[in-house]
């Protein structure tokens, strides 16, 4: 298996694997997710990678197993906090059928790589309270909880 930059001629094969997580964020949280639109991935995630957003595609023999979608940001200090630059990763996702193959493993350890090169203090991102096995995935890669966001329904 090799992890790359992904490019252009790749939308079709990012989009396909988008839509497993979309599907279940729009299970989870229906309110604030829409069902999987394959062209509406296919034309985001181009955009995507038209805009430089770092893009990586893990392949194994031919096969689109897995992406990564990150990008860099960078925080002024303020009166209330440090300057910061981290690599805030938006999206991971590995085809259902190849899961627990050491994929996601593999593109996370590529992100950090990137992260370092681009002298990151912390590679960061978010996952929905319903996705327990994401959690545990975050967790066993060294990810810790940082910051916890709370809700109120309805209004």
């Amino acid at each position: 298996m090799s992890v790359r930059r992904a490019a252009e001629a790749d939308v079709d094969r990012l989009s396909a694997l988008s839509i497993g997580i979309q599907r279940l964020h729009a299970e989870g949280r229906p309110d604030l997710f829409r069902a999987p639109d394959h062209e509406a991935l296919h034309t985001f995630l181009a955009e995507q990678l038209a805009n430089g957003a770092i893009v990586l595609i893990a392949d194994l023999d031919g096969t689109a197993a897995g992406y990564l979608l990150a990008e860099i940001n960078a925080r002024p200090a303020n009166p209330f906090r440090h300057a910061s630059k981290s690599l805030y990763v938006h999206h991971i996702a590995v085809d259902p059928a190849m899961q627990r193959r050491g994929i996601g493993k593999q593109l996370m350890d590529a992100a950090v790589t990137v992260g370092r090169a681009k002298n990151v203090d912390a590679v960061r991102l978010d996952s929905w309270s319903f996705n327990h096995d994401a959690h545990t995935f975050f967790e066993a890669e060294g990810f810790t909880p940082l910051n916890v966001v709370f809700e109120r329904r309805p209004l």
